[in-house]
């Protein structure tokens, strides 16, 4: 049997097993029957990558990988990007998320890392398309993650806010990361560049402004943007098991890593280079 005989084989038995069930009204789905540390053919990554299209999210438990394992499924879909935060110590490509919050750190000016709504490096020039992040030390209780779909708080806008924002620009900044990280602008209404459906792209992390509004009108508008993108209804809730990975699509979903925990809790995560937002 050669290598494409082989690859094809598995690429047909991961396939025909895959059991796809709803993870929630707003966004995302649970996908079982498949093991990511070797199911990496073509045919398997393609059904998944319309999958993500489908649901913007999607839930893989019970995942052993390494991080180098975890690398290695994620450059199936892409070229990787680097984060300037944290890097685990096998790889650059897989950055290293542990620590403790303690309970309800939320006041006034102190957020736990991860915390607040964001997409992931929308400072950057060229964003990241896709996240995954794979759960490898948990607290007892607490440290879920929130996902918004912007696809649904963009098409459920009023039509004259819709028009209002329809040319707007914003002004994003990833200087939290330190001073040599870059800053870019980008459409607060992006198109997905697969589907052509339209989302909101400006979070309450990264954004500080409407690029041509003055500070009164951009804080005004942003404010009420923000407070309509993680509506409940648009939202989806994982609370994580040991090995879960989830992928989501940062050009339609928001994430929001909940504080809400004082033990460990250690994440592996990578993030696939995307294009410019248009």
């Amino acid at each position: 049997m050669t290598m494409a005989e082989a690859t094809s084989v598995t690429d047909i038995v991961s396939f025909k097993n895959l059991n796809v069930s709803p993870a929630s009204v707003a966004m995302g789905a649970r996908i079982e029957g498949i093991d990511l540390a070797r199911d990496h053919g073509i045919e398997v990554i393609d059904h998944l990558r319309s999958l993500l299209l489908e649901h913007h999210l999607l839930v893989f438990p019970g995942q052993k990988l390494s991080a180098i394992e975890l690398e290695a499924f994620g450059r199936m879909w892409g070229e990787l990007l680097t984060h300037p935060a944290t890097k685990h110590r096998d790889t650059d490509y897989v950055q290293f998320i542990g620590g403790k919050n303690r309970k309800f750190k939320l006041l006034p000016g102190v957020h736990p890392f991860g915390g607040g709504w964001h997409s992931d490096m929308t400072w950057h020039s060229t964003p990241p398309r896709i996240t995954g992040l794979h759960a490898r030390r948990l607290p007892s209780t607490g440290g879920d993650t929130a996902f918004s779909n912007q696809h649904i708080a963009y098409e459920t806008l009023d039509d004259e806010t819709k028009e209002q924002i329809a040319d707007l620009e914003a002004f994003h900044t990833g200087k939290v990361f330190g001073p040599d990280v870059e800053d870019s602008v980008h459409p607060v209404v992006r198109t997905h560049d697969e589907s052509a459906r339209k989302a909101l792209y400006v979070n309450g992390n990264f954004t500080k402004h409407i690029v041509g509004l003055t500070n009164d009108e951009s804080e005004r508008l942003l404010y009420r943007l923000f407070a309509h993108a993680t509506r409940p209804e648009f939202t989806y809730r994982h609370q994580w098991d040991l090995d879960d990975l989830v992928m989501w699509d940062n050009r339609s979903v928001m994430h929001y890593a909940i504080g809400d925990y004082d033990e460990t809790r250690i994440m592996h995560r990578f993030v696939v280079k995307g294009g410019k937002p248009s």
